[in-house]
């Protein structure tokens, strides 16, 4: 159901400049405009244009005199003879040569230097230019317009041709969807009116102020308040022109009011009244609008049916004025509609012709509901894979929205999200259906935005940017229906002027539709091919040598493998002696996904335990419980996960049986592939551990500072035999210092390398992932690659920085790994911690040192040691309680020297999301 319903802007869409006759003598009688009048300027149109050539053609060449008083006066008589004529053709309905008529006019005025006539005629032509959706040269020109009127000498002139530049200014930006800037404008409107207290100036900036607050912000009973107000001005002035629009604009924006209600019987009765009025004052814009509008109402009364007519007459009406921007709306809507109808093939080529159309135009709104549209449609044609595609470029533009309206009040800018909301679900929901949890964690934060940025700065993660990307198998459809919009566009264009290539262009636009549709097939080819294949997953049922291997080396583990398929889970299982095994688990990869992606979102948002483990328990019912019986029969100490799509973002230590934490139990780690895996190394002892910790506590564009880090640091490497602190020896590279080039002179012949910055993953394109380095630069995967050589030498990389345990080429889990995997590859580091969502500073930091010491210790495993750090938060001990029988003689301190407090660290979003990926020994 569509909320964010819009008072169409396709009328005249401020005031009609007549009322500025009065302040220069003429009666109020002669502003009166009737449909006699209108029908007789359009018969004479023609003619009139004709007259007006000839006549101007023989006054400027041959009978201008000499005398320099006597030829300004003569210029001055013609340019005020051809704006009278332009006025009636603009009246008449024929902005096109009407345009033309003013600026023939504005050109003799500036010739004679006349201020308020120009003033005047700039603001017919702002008009029509925002009337046929020039909406930034309607912008430029009336501003041109308020700043010629700020000089004029009369006050009360300057005054009421300033206020009505804004409200042109006004309208544009408005139609641009840039209403704050709009506000802005109508505001300072209203206070120049005050001097004039013109009603007509009142009343329609009232309406337009009325109609964003409605159906631009969401904010409803604001709109019916003020669009009333306007309404009742209206109703004074029945006798004028104006009046007419006025009250049609006003019941069109008090009736998409009720609609944003739901109130959809008051709505229509608006609606209708809006009808009657532009049908009486013979207003084909308004007319357009007011249909338009109750074909709006009945798509959100689920009668699509009755939708249908009402566009049909929508596009009839306007066809009459030329408007093709405005019927090609209709048509897009008419094919909205369509599509619930099941009549899909006929919806998708109305949707496509009216974006070809709009897409040229900075119709923001009609362009964000004719993606949604293909949205919808497709995702009723159950094609979710294109869906999500025109669902991320509708999301794209309403996010663009967002930023231009980032100054209003934070209650104003939530209802406009409100407006929007459930596209944004809908996104989600068809992105966690298809596993990509990555990409709807993304949608669903951009619900909560604020919040987002406000949580980042207490964290190792960044917010970089609201735009939605496309993966790689998407990509390609995007630029092939780009291509087919573009051609799109030059057939609109060819047919304004009727240029000789039309057929050419047909031509080309059927090749270019005959590719987009290639391109569609092979983009279903390939997401069903992911749907089968993943390169990193090894079956356990022909367990191969590697498999034993890593179970030989860890003899009290079992292996885990998670196979998701679109309508089960199957629990793949391998223990040593070669015993395997497999139970179903009846689950959707779409429900897992929603759980899993909810688990998160309340780990992430330090929600109330209960909340947390009630999730938790529902994931450990699904992947722990049916092998329960087969763990307990063969005393399993550990588990080894081989996760598959949408289970490699799940935290395993944090599943939840009802009284204990699986980590609890179990030392837990994961491995991308037994392949892949060592099974034999271990970490030499401290001396011959040589780290390399690169850091960063400063700010940086766009980063915050991270103080714990140099803590942290200072507490796991020793930088030298007179360091009464660190443990291992190496060096330390902090902020400006820590530079990729520190990074690659330094890596080589390290055992360590622990990192500790900013990170960010991007859900769609994990080839655009980055590291940030001390200096504000990024490293990225292509980085890492160059320095496989110097890497050769290290046992153990540790990511301590936010998201770097996730990955993603498929967009839903498929080979995820991220950029902890190329520090894994062949020749490189045997084992990696890293993390799956963003982590706090100041946990982490402690977290890690922890970590540190228990391995150092020498009695614990690197995956033993992950678990009791992560257990010494849970349970809030420090080091010796934890680890009683070791030998630990470092203690935890704070930089001045006191203990670090403990408290607070015991939810899982604290200790959960570090994953130990590769070899665990």
């Amino acid at each position: 159901m569509p909320h964010s319903l819009h008072l169409l802007n396709f009328v005249v869409t401020t005031v009609l400049m007549l009322p500025a006759l009065q302040l220069r003598g003429i009666s109020q009688e002669s502003q009166e405009f009737t449909p006699s009048k209108l029908k007789l300027a359009e018969q004479n149109k023609e003619v009139i244009i004709a007259q007006t050539d000839m006549k101007d053609e023989l006054e400027l060449e041959g009978q201008l005199t000499d005398d320099s008083a006597s030829t300004s006066y003569q210029v001055r008589s013609i340019a005020v003879d051809i704006f009278q004529r332009a006025k009636l053709i603009y009246s008449a309905g024929d902005l096109t040569n009407a345009l033309l008529e003013f600026e023939r006019a504005l050109t003799l005025y500036k010739e004679e230097d006349s201020a308020l006539y120009r003033v005047e005629t700039l603001l017919y032509i702002s008009e029509i230019h925002l009337n046929q959706n020039r909406y930034n040269e309607s912008l430029e020109i009336s501003q041109q317009a308020f700043s010629l009127a700020q000089t004029l000498p009369n006050a009360l002139q300057s005054d009421f041709f300033s206020a009505s530049s804004l409200i042109v200014a006004g309208s544009a930006l408005s139609q641009m969807s840039k209403y704050e800037e709009a506000l802005n404008m109508w505001e300072l409107s209203l206070n120049l009116n005050q001097s004039i207290n013109d009603p007509h100036i009142n009343s329609s900036i009232l309406v337009k102020i009325g109609s964003v607050y409605a159906h631009g912000l969401g904010q409803y009973e604001k709109g019916i308040n003020i669009c009333t107000r306007a309404l009742d001005i209206a109703k004074e002035y029945q006798n004028a022109l104006w009046s007419y629009y006025i009250q049609a604009s006003s019941l069109n924006c008090i009736g998409l009011s009720y609609n944003g209600l739901e109130n959809f019987e008051e709505a229509f009765i608006f609606f209708q009244e809006s009808l009657e009025t532009a049908r009486q004052s013979n207003d084909p814009f308004g007319e357009f609008t007011a249909l338009v509008n109750l074909g709006w109402n009945k798509q959100a009364r689920g009668e699509y049916e009755q939708a249908v007519v009402f566009f049909q007459q929508a596009i009839l009406t306007i066809q009459s004025t030329g408007d093709l921007v405005s019927e090609a709306f209709a048509i897009a809507n008419l094919g909205y509609s369509y599509g619930h109808i099941g009549q899909y093939e006929q919806s998708i080529e109305l949707l496509q012709q009216g974006l070809s159309i709009i897409q040229s135009t900075d119709f923001r709104y009609a362009k964000w509901r004719i993606l949604r549209g293909f949205g919808v449609v497709l995702a009723l044609q159950n094609k979710p894979e294109l869906a999500i595609i025109f669902y991320k470029k509708a999301a794209n533009i309403t996010e663009s929205i967002r930023e231009d309206i980032g100054g209003l009040d934070f209650e104003i800018q939530q209802s406009f999200l409100s407006t929007v909301a459930d596209d944004y679900r809908v996104l989600a929901n068809l992105l966690l259906e298809q596993g990509r949890i990555p990409e709807a964690q993304q949608v669903l934060d951009l619900l909560k935005l604020e919040e987002i940025r406000e949580f980042t700065r207490t964290t190792r993660a960044t917010w970089t940017g609201t735009d939605l990307q496309y993966t790689k198998i998407e990509q390609p459809v995007v630029d092939a229906h780009g291509s087919l919009i573009a051609l799109g566009q030059e057939i609109y264009a060819c047919r304004q002027i009727r240029c000789g290539d039309l057929e050419n262009l047909r031509e080309q636009q059927r090749v270019l539709t005959d590719s987009y549709e290639k391109q569609v097939s092979q983009f279903e080819a390939a997401i069903a091919s992911n749907d089968q294949e993943d390169d990193l997953f090894q079956s356990p049922n022909s367990l191969s040598d590697d498999a034993y291997k890593l179970l030989q080396a860890n003899p009290d583990a079992v292996l885990i493998y998670p196979f998701v398929t679109d309508d089960k889970l199957w629990l793949l299982w391998a223990a040593a002696g070669g015993s395997v095994g497999s139970v179903p688990v009846t689950v959707s990869r779409g429900e897992l996904s929603t759980v899993v992606q909810q688990f998160g979102a309340q780990l992430t948002d330090l929600s109330f335990p209960t909340e947390v483990q009630a999730s938790s328990q529902q994931l450990y019912r699904w992947l722990i419980e049916p092998l329960e019986t087969e763990l307990q029969a063969n005393n399993i100490r550990q588990l080894i996960f081989v996760n598959d799509r949408v289970t490699r973002y799940i935290p395993m230590a944090a599943l939840y049986d009802g009284e204990q934490y699986l980590l609890e139990r179990y030392t837990i780690s994961t491995v991308i592939a037994p392949t892949i895996t060592d099974t034999e190394a271990t970490l030499a002892g401290i001396d011959e551990s040589v780290a390399l910790g690169l850091g960063l506590t400063q700010a940086v564009s766009g980063f915050n500072p991270l103080p714990a880090v140099a803590q942290e640091l200072d507490a796991i490497i020793r930088s030298d035999d007179a360091d009464p602190r660190g443990i291992y020896p190496g060096q330390v590279f902090l902020d400006d210092d820590f530079t990729l080039k520190a990074l690659q002179a330094n890596v080589e012949f390290r055992q360590i390398l622990h990192i500790a910055t900013h990170a960010e993953f991007a859900p769609s394109r994990p080839e655009d992932s980055f590291i940030v380095l001390g200096n504000g630069d990024r490293m990225k995967i292509q980085d890492i690659e160059v320095m496989q050589e110097s890497l050769r030498d290290l046992h153990l990389v540790v990511l301590s920085a936010c998201k770097t345990a996730l990955g993603g080429t498929a967009g839903d889990g498929t080979e995820i790994a991220g950029i902890s995997s190329y520090f894994l590859a062949a020749n490189r580091a045997e084992t990696v911690i890293a993390s799956l969502w963003a982590v706090n500073d100041t946990s982490t930091s402690l977290l890690m040192q922890r970590f540190y010491e228990f391995l150092a210790s020498g009695e614990l495993t690197k995956a033993e040691a992950l678990r009791q750090a992560q257990l010494s938060l849970l349970y809030d001990e420090d080091t010796e309680t934890r680890l009683a029988a070791t030998r630990a003689t470092i203690s935890v301190e704070s930089r001045d020297g006191n203990p670090l407090a403990t408290n607070g660290f015991q939810h899982p979003y604290h200790w959960a999301p570090f994953i130990l990926i590769g070899n665990g020994l």
